[in-house]
């Protein structure tokens, strides 16, 4: 598989917008627990990197996301820490969830088969301990 930058403006232009839409998607996790962020933030970054080098050394020297794209990067895992915020707010929002909205009995089936899922998916991502050495940094500011 080939993975060097593209030069066809067109397909730069679908790799840039595929990016866009992946860290959009990554966004709305960061607030809805049930959308998982770091994966859309690892193909978002993969799109840029496709589609613009530019973008792509914006996103991994963003505050919020070059953090945890260098772990990715180099580790390939999440810290520790990381992954437990990510599995208490899951949680916390379908606990929210359930004891606010009289869902349907299937719908909270779905929901929570949906959940065990996404925190199996959580638990079985190679796992940092907080103290290691942070990544060096995959793209110099």
């Amino acid at each position: 598989m080939d993975i060097r930058p593209v030069t066809d403006p067109l397909r730069s232009l679908l790799y840039v917008a595929g990016g866009w839409a992946c860290l959009g998607l990554a966004f709305v996790g960061a607030i809805l627990p049930v959308i998982p962020t770091t994966p859309f933030v690892l193909v978002a970054s993969w799109c840029f990197y496709r589609g613009s080098p530019r973008i792509h050394a914006w996103l991994h020297r963003s505050r919020w996301f070059g953090p945890t794209l260098d772990d990715w990067h180099h580790y390939h895992g999440i810290r520790r820490r990381l992954k437990h915020r990510a599995m208490l707010m899951v949680l916390a929002v379908v606990v929210a969830t359930f004891f606010f909205n009289a869902l349907p009995w299937y719908l909270q089936y779905l929901t929570i088969g949906l959940v065990t899922y996404g925190l199996y998916t959580i638990w079985t991502v190679p796992t940092l301990p907080d103290d290691a050495p942070r990544a060096p940094r995959t793209i110099a500011p």
